[in-house]
């Protein structure tokens, strides 16, 4: 599926991962990042169309059709002919564990509404966290697409709030009964990036594993790489204006406060491999671990 204007750029990673600060960077380049968008910048044509557990077993057929739709629609290419409205359709009848069937309707409703505006000049693309869960099939029907997957420490995302994906995807990767805490929150998050790096591995210079920490703690150093990644000038207006984006969320390193002892070593092993800080800060004595 090459025939379309422009190659796409897509977003994702684990819920809360910084994805939002990404797709506003790419927004503020000129990006067509969707029209049905939340207050997050996730694109909600993505959602109803590819995030649901149906997903993972659909056919080859059926799963290029809805990437057929999704980038027609996008690029301006086409409306929807009968047979891929009543596929819309379908996909918006009944209740998901994160969207009510009516929210799902809404969704639906906008895709198959007439019209996205969208200059051929224009480059686009998406954000939706759950990008990464169809990664291993989507260059296959979009072979010039890039793809970023924003990281961020798994440590501190233990103690998210935000654990929708490790309750909708949990059981696929992590392929065992788990529960709803930090430990197997991290455990979702070994298992999640060792297979985006398996799985993007021939994607070469389309492929960005971007550090939200490092971005944090040195925009003006971290923001070139991904210029250039996007095929732009990496100037210092450019750099200048973006790093004024950027701002260090307050629960960077908030997993110092009750220390690695929750985790499994070999996952907190795998996030030291990626270059995050593991070092809780505790110094163990003989009655517990101590400040």
């Amino acid at each position: 599926m090459d025939d379309h204007p422009g190659t796409p750029v897509a977003i994702g990673g684990v819920g809360g991962s910084g994805t939002r600060l990404i797709a506003r960077l790419l927004m503020e380049l000129g990006f067509f990042m969707g029209e049905d968008l939340n207050e997050s910048n996730d694109n909600l044509w993505f959602t109803l169309l590819f995030k649901h557990v149906g997903i993972l077993s659909v056919r080859e057929g059926e799963f290029g059709e809805l990437v057929r739709i999704f980038v027609d629609r996008m690029t301006g290419a086409g409306t929807c002919n009968p047979s891929q409205a009543a596929q819309v359709t379908r996909l918006a009848l009944r209740d998901r564990p994160d969207h009510p069937a009516s929210w799902l309707k809404d969704r639906a409703d906008s895709l198959l509404a007439a019209g996205v505006m969208r200059s051929c000049a224009r480059p686009w693309g998406w954000k939706e966290p759950n990008t990464h869960v169809v990664m291993d099939r989507l260059p296959g029907f979009l072979p010039g697409m890039k793809y970023i997957h924003v990281m961020r420490n798994g440590l501190d995302m233990a103690h998210s709030a935000n654990q929708n994906q490790l309750r909708l995807w949990g059981r696929h990767f992590l392929d065992q009964d788990f529960e709803v805490s930090p430990r197997w929150s991290l455990k979702y998050w070994h298992a999640v990036h060792r297979r985006i790096l398996r799985v993007c591995e021939t994607m070469g210079d389309r492929f960005l594993l971007l550090n939200y920490d490092r971005l944090c703690q040195d925009p003006h150093g971290e923001l070139p790489p991904l210029l250039k990644f996007l095929g732009l000038a990496p100037s210092m207006d450019a750099v200048s204006r973006l790093a004024e984006l950027v701002r260090a969320p307050v629960s960077i390193g908030r997993f110092k406060r009750d220390g690695v002892g929750v985790f499994d070593p070999e996952d907190v092993a795998f996030a030291r491999r990626l270059g995050f800080d593991v070092d809780d800060g505790l110094v163990a004595t003989g009655q517990g671990r101590l400040r």
